[in-house]
């Protein structure tokens, strides 16, 4: 009896010792130690991030000053080169209306000629540039190409066939920057033969 006693009084828990004041205040004032520790590294990350943040924001901005500086300067460059070709153009413009102007009398045929001369000299150089004419006269409808102003009946030839061109178009380096004004083909629309209808119908 006095074994099982023993034996019971063994099994019962034993009371928790309560922690000291001290401790508790010194486990408290660790924990506020350790989140103020966290808290100095994640400002020192956040002012580390906030610095290459700004770092990257002014190198962008300082290579977007320089490649606006260098396509200004492609484009001096290339406005340039284009308007050194052009002067020649320009040149024999001013010797035309020099001559006109002094009244040398030239015949429809010569004027005609040096018009012809300049036009294809200006198209060379435009040419260079990467600028070309639209083909149109006797081509079919390309939409992405050519505009309908107008159209032609007719069947000599097949629907939609550009008969006329009004105004020419051009393509520079491959991408149309102006269409063709064009006249194009449609069918005729047959004649409807009239049949008289009598008010009833006869037997034979």
């Amino acid at each position: 009896m006095i074994c099982q006693l023993a034996s019971e009084r063994a099994k019962e828990p034993k009371p928790v010792r309560a922690e000291k004041p001290l401790d508790f205040i010194e486990q408290f004032r660790s924990q506020v130690n350790e989140l103020v520790k966290q808290n100095e590294q994640a400002e020192k990350k956040a002012a580390e991030y906030l610095d290459r943040l700004q770092r990257m924001q002014a190198d962008m901005e300082n290579l977007q000053k320089i490649t606006k500086r260098q396509i200004d300067t492609v484009t001096k460059q290339a406005s340039e080169t284009l308007l050194v070709k052009l002067l020649p153009v320009v040149d024999a413009l001013q010797q035309a209306t020099k001559i006109a102007h002094e009244g040398n009398s030239l015949s429809p045929e010569e004027v005609s000629v040096g018009l012809r001369m300049l036009l294809k000299q200006l198209l060379e150089v435009l040419k260079g540039e990467g600028l070309e004419q639209i083909p149109a006269m006797g081509k079919l409808l390309d939409l992405e190409k050519h505009e309908v102003v107008s159209y032609i009946a007719t069947n000599d030839v097949p629907e939609n066939t550009i008969m006329e061109e009004v105004r020419k178009g051009y393509v520079l380096n491959g991408k149309v920057i102006r269409t063709s004004l064009v006249v194009v083909s449609k069918p005729k629309t047959p004649k409807v033969e009239k049949v008289e209808k009598s008010g009833s119908a006869q037997s034979p």
